[in-house]
């Protein structure tokens, strides 16, 4: 599937602002899943300096500087990119990935981070019990089991802006965007010894009045098959329907635009517009 992608993000200030170092995070990964055929990036105002950097996660990130109050802090960016895996189950599991918890052995230390729980909530815990259980502790239908029971059981909403909020909390609500529903999943995932992290991108609009928003979801890592995406607000087991652009063990890590603005009086509004086409 071929994705071509017009993204413009700007913050407006009511009064020149002091803008600390931005990263911005607007390359999509160029590997085996999608190829990056086209790309362009501009920002404004100019940056006086800039350098292009791999983060602890092999993120690829754009850092810019400023030298002066700025009005405004505008963004866009416009690609094309091709993703390469039609079939989401062209895999292989390994022996230790057939039953939970999953046995990642010399692979354990490094997916640590992946594997780590803040604040473990008790009725995520029994939800990803009680699925596993139903799964015969078995892996992969254990995911497919999670992913129906946030796509069919939640209302998936929009909410523009604010951090996914605690697992727990959205369990509760029934409800809440894609990152909510992303950071459930990785929960429960968790919950039952299965690494997992956040995702960021885009995903294609199945009609053309579809909505484009900037898309979250959970990816998983399993031995044999590597990281592999499900989409709980879509009900997917992802194949080439999505273009990742930056994946973490915490959602902070994959905005687009990270840094913060200074000095007296000033307050933000954002716009922003986004087109994803896909044939």
């Amino acid at each position: 599937m071929r994705f071509t992608i017009k993204h413009h993000t700007r913050y407006a200030y009511n009064v020149p602002a002091i803008l600390s170092p931005h990263d911005l995070r607007f390359y999509p990964r160029d590997d085996g899943c999608q190829r990056l055929l086209q790309h362009s990036l501009t920002v404004s105002p100019t940056p006086v300096g800039q350098t292009e950097l791999i983060d602890a996660e092999g993120n690829r990130v754009l850092r810019v500087w400023f030298d002066q109050p700025a009005d405004e802090l505008a963004v866009t960016v416009e690609m094309v990119v091709e993703t390469h895996r039609p079939n989401p189950y062209e895999f292989i599991l390994e022996p230790q990935a057939l039953s939970l918890p999953l046995d990642y052995g010399s692979e354990a230390a490094l997916l640590s981070p992946y594997l780590a729980r803040v604040g473990a909530d008790p009725d995520v815990d029994a939800v990803a019990a009680r699925l596993a259980a139903e799964a015969g502790d078995e892996p992969l239908r254990f995911l497919h089991l999670l992913n129906d029971f946030l796509y069919t059981g939640f209302q998936h909403q929009r909410r523009e802006t604010g951090a996914p909020l605690p697992p727990g909390e959205t369990l509760r609500r029934r409800h809440g965007p894609c990152r909510d529903m992303a950071l459930l999943f990785m929960d429960c995932c968790r919950a039952q010894g299965i690494a997992a992290r956040f995702a960021s991108g885009y995903r294609h609009a199945q009609m053309p009045q579809e909505q484009h928003d900037l898309h979250a979801w959970p990816e998983v890592y399993l031995p044999g098959a590597g990281w592999r995406g499900f989409d709980p607000g879509h009900g997917e087991f992802i194949a080439g329907t999505h273009v990742t652009v930056a994946s973490s063990a915490t959602p902070a890590m994959t905005m687009p635009i990270s840094g913060f603005y200074s000095g007296a009086g000033v307050s933000a509004t954002l716009e922003y517009q986004l087109n994803v086409t896909s044939s």
